[in-house]
């Protein structure tokens, strides 16, 4: 069997489909019409539908309950809080900061036939469900 040669346009596709993967990753943890502007943090979502409900899971580790505002506005679930840094010591030198802190907020539309009545929130171990 005749090996055949790479194709360079495909090979570029496929590093042009790598890149806009990992842009879009990067961008989705960023939310650009937060109230503090560009580069607002926002915690990662998952939403999924079965059969008789629709669940929101939100990652927020580090997050204290009490710092957590989750409540339906018109036809969308809000959830909005703050998550204070925890970098208050006197002279230390941070060679890198990668956890995401401060005020968040996040906007879910909701299907018009959610029963309102029904929307539970549980917040346990970093995770909003």
């Amino acid at each position: 069997m005749k090996r055949s040669e790479p194709d360079p346009l495909q090979e570029l596709a496929g590093v042009q489909h790598r890149m806009n993967r990992l842009f879009e990753s990067a961008m989705a943890r960023r939310d650009f019409e937060a109230e503090r502007g560009f580069g607002a943090w926002s915690p990662v979502c998952d939403v999924v539908e079965t059969a008789d409900a629709l669940q929101f899971w939100l990652e927020l580790p580090g997050l204290d309950q009490h710092h957590l505002d989750v409540r339906i506005e018109g036809d969308e679930l809000l959830v909005a809080g703050e998550l204070p840094p925890d970098r208050e010591e006197q002279g230390e030198q941070y060679h890198r900061v990668e956890r995401s802190s401060g005020r968040f907020s996040r906007r879910f539309p909701l299907p018009q036939a959610v029963d309102r009545a029904s929307i539970d929130a549980k917040y346990r171990e970093g995770l909003l469900r």
